[in-house]
């Protein structure tokens, strides 16, 4: 795993757990599993070898997980990888890095109430969103920015969301034209998007 790099693997919810079609939280399944698929592709498949059956390899995932003191998970033999999970709109992604790291996707959906944006936007970020052509566009892009921020830190919804610490460097993205995503992190990054199929992994 290069430095400065994260590594966004993606992948639709649907295909990636057509196989646990009983599971209650497929969202979060597939969230592992993209994670999986991203620690094999990036060298460690010392933690999480191939030949394995993919049951086995969630287990050992699961089993090698911990989790910090506000619920951010990470793996415990192996602090030096960083992980994050999001999923929104049919889809699922994690982003992978040798620092630190937030992600967020969030479906293009209609603004409920204009309280909803007083409440969690600052006065210059209500004035972006006013002032923007696509203002529904603008608001999901800031809402995805402080959710990754939030998440890079691990704090949760303990931070308030308008005075939210900036991170050091972060990059918007749309994994369609209405998923859109944002990564944060304390040093400066480039961003390398993986979407990928399970069928090109586990067949």
């Amino acid at each position: 795993m290069k430095t400065g790099i994260i590594y966004l693997y993606a992948g639709k919810i649907e295909e990636w757990t057509k196989d646990w079609k009983e599971e209650k939280h497929r969202e979060s399944l597939c969230g592992r599993l993209l994670l999986l698929q991203g620690l094999q592709e990036l060298g460690y498949d010392r933690l999480f070898p191939q030949n394995k059956d993919l049951k086995q390899l969630l287990e050992l995932l699961d089993a090698s997980l911990g989790k910090g003191p506000y619920g951010k998970p990470y793996l415990t033999e192996y602090p030096e990888i960083h992980f994050n999970i999001s999923h929104s709109g049919g889809w699922a992604v994690c982003a992978l890095a040798s620092m630190p790291c937030g992600v967020d996707i969030q479906e293009r959906r209609s603004i409920k109430s204009r309280r909803m944006v007083e409440r969690t936007m600052n006065a210059r970020e209500q004035r972006q969103i006013l002032e923007a052509a696509d203002s529904t566009g603008e608001f999901i892009k800031l809402w995805t920015y402080k959710e990754s921020c939030i998440k890079l830190s691990g704090e949760g919804l303990h931070q308030d969301l308008k005075t939210l610490k900036a991170p050091a460097c972060h990059q918007f993205f749309w994994l369609e034209k209405d998923l859109a995503g944002c990564v944060a992190a304390e040093e400066p990054l480039t961003l390398e998007i993986r979407p990928v199929s399970p069928e090109e992994h586990y067949h």
